[in-house]
């Protein structure tokens, strides 16, 4: 009786891939797999059958980790599996079924063991069939980490170090690192090298196992820019994590951004991947969770002789999460915060509120209207209304797309001749730049309004943050850009020149609600 082989999606998104007695199968990111997600090599893992024996040999050659059964393959060694065994072609994802036909004589009845890796799957299934599932956390039967191993996410943007033994929990124990659980031996404000630390507390380990006995799963998440601006070399940092986790004893994840977007604190893209991906499915209990940092936004001498803390990011993302917020010394020392000065964020998004359009902004005559804020105050966004509610009667000029004011005036005045109004879309803070405009507008005999955008330099800078996190098309703004903008910023009056000044509050307009989600968080570090 000859035997067949086969690697079946548990989703049934493609057709059984043969895997034929004796020949090496690659399988990866495909048409024929419909894997198109690049952190998916497209040699990811190789099979080899055999069919007489009823055994499949598994080896991972890409570089993010596939999972057999739950845990995670090392990168080049031989695995051998046997019938209805799950395979994993990323860790805890595309899902995919050993099937011999027929099957070994010693097993179970292929429908009744389906039916259990789907119950255990329901979660994974839920995401990438988008269907509404039942889902009992009773029935799942949770696994511990085989092994330590490493990941990356997005590239460099993000990697994570799951140590041996971390299980899954609806209750998350999370911690910030530098500041919270280790300081350093050198006294300075940052280390020296990676191997510049010490327990931050003697009872950092006490503590941290007291949560793992407690039920939680026990997780660091810490921003470090040093390693995305190749200041730190990754591989020595990993052996600084490895080695902290070695300290204290416990099985812990480690969250480590390197970058400025999505997953640096107080942006809630490390605890996002946590939930989402790295939870077997189980669902976090927000309630009984916390997140315990040493970026509290304390003001100084909050403790006698104590600095003020570097920022509010560790804080702001708890917020932003709705998570209990502890500092390190509440935590770990038992310290009372309630007479401990905090500082408050200058801006804060959930509080504001969409404006009306203000019509005063058009006018019946021909005129050139001059907006002043600071970048990322709105004005394209003010321009881009004038120009549609008024038909196209008014035209905006930008330095931006122009590259210089020369240009924009040589734009304005030929627009004006065809008997267009103009909107300036610069930022104009001072006298001197908006005479350019009062004097044009004085030669070309129209009127010249001034309409000054009231968003406040922390509130631009949030936007500024916002459009990085979202990839809007816009130049980078850097914080020296906005520093000079304050300094050179003179309140415009009609004494310039100007029929009128118009002050306009910054409306927000969202695509969808997951945008409006995220623009009232909390973006900025302090």
């Amino acid at each position: 009786m000859s035997r067949l082989c086969y690697l079946k999606c548990l989703l049934d998104s493609h057709a059984p891939i043969n895997l034929p007695h004796n020949v090496e199968i690659f399988v990866g990111r495909s048409k024929i797999t419909k894997i198109r997600d690049q952190s998916c090599s497209r040699q990811q893992i190789s099979l080899k059958a055999n069919c007489v024996e009823c055994i499949v040999e598994i080896k991972q050659l890409g570089i993010n980790p596939s999972g057999l059964d739950g845990f995670a393959l090392k990168r080049n060694c031989t695995y051998k599996v046997g019938h209805e065994s799950r395979i994993e072609v990323l860790l805890n994802n595309y899902i995919h079924i050993v099937e011999f036909e027929p099957p070994p004589d010693d097993c179970m009845p292929i429908k009744n063991k389906k039916r259990k890796i789907e119950d255990e799957e329901t979660s994974f299934i839920k995401k990438k069939c988008h269907k509404t599932l039942a889902h009992t956390n009773e029935n799942l039967k949770l696994k511990e980490a085989m092994e330590d191993f490493w990941e990356g996410v997005d590239g460099t943007e993000l990697y994570i170090f799951t140590s041996k033994g971390v299980k899954s929990s609806e209750k998350i124990a999370a911690f910030d690192m530098d500041g919270t659980l280790i300081k350093t031996k050198s006294g300075k404000v940052h280390p020296v090298d990676t191997n510049d630390w010490q327990l931050a507390f003697p009872t950092v380990p006490s503590k941290l196992k007291e949560q793992l006995q407690n039920g939680y799963k026990v997780v660091i998440l810490s921003n470090q820019a040093p390693i995305g601006k190749g200041r730190v070399k990754i591989e020595d940092f990993k052996k600084k994590i490895e080695n902290l986790v070695a300290k204290i004893n416990i099985p812990i994840q480690v969250y480590i951004a390197t970058g400025k977007g999505f997953y640096r604190k107080p942006t809630p893209g490390m605890w996002k991947v946590l939930t989402e991906k790295k939870n077997d499915g189980l669902s976090v209990d927000m309630n009984a969770s916390f997140y315990c940092g040493d970026a509290a936004g304390r003001v100084a001498n909050w403790a006698p002789g104590k600095k003020k803390d570097h920022s509010m990011a560790d804080k702001l993302l708890a917020e932003n999460l709705g998570l209990k917020f502890y500092t390190p010394e509440e935590f770990f020392l038992g310290h009372s915060v309630a007479n401990v000065p905090m500082a408050k964020p200058d801006f804060i998004p959930n509080e504001l509120v969409s404006e009306p359009f203000n019509e005063n902004l058009m006018s019946k005559e021909k005129e050139i209207l001059v907006l002043v804020g600071y970048p990322g105050s709105g004005k394209s966004f003010l321009a881009k209304q004038i120009e549609e509610k008024s038909a196209h009667k008014y035209v905006s000029v930008c330095r931006d797309v122009l590259g210089s004011w020369q240009k924009c005036a040589a734009e304005a005045t030929r627009l004006l001749q065809q008997g267009k109004s103009v909107v300036v879309d610069s930022t104009n803070p001072d006298i001197e730049s908006r005479a350019r405009w009062t004097s044009l507008a004085k030669e070309m005999k129209v009127d010249c309004r001034c309409a000054k955008m009231t968003t406040s330099k922390s509130h631009a800078q949030h936007n500024n943050k916002f459009r990085e996190l979202m990839k809007i098309n816009h130049l980078p703004v850097n914080d020296i850009v906005f520093h000079s903008y304050k300094n050179k910023f003179q309140e415009p009056t009609t004494k310039e020149g100007f029929k009128e000044v118009i002050e306009v509050k910054f409306n927000p307009s969202f695509s969808d609600e997951e945008s409006e989600k995220l623009y009232k968080m909390y973006l900025l570090e302090k």
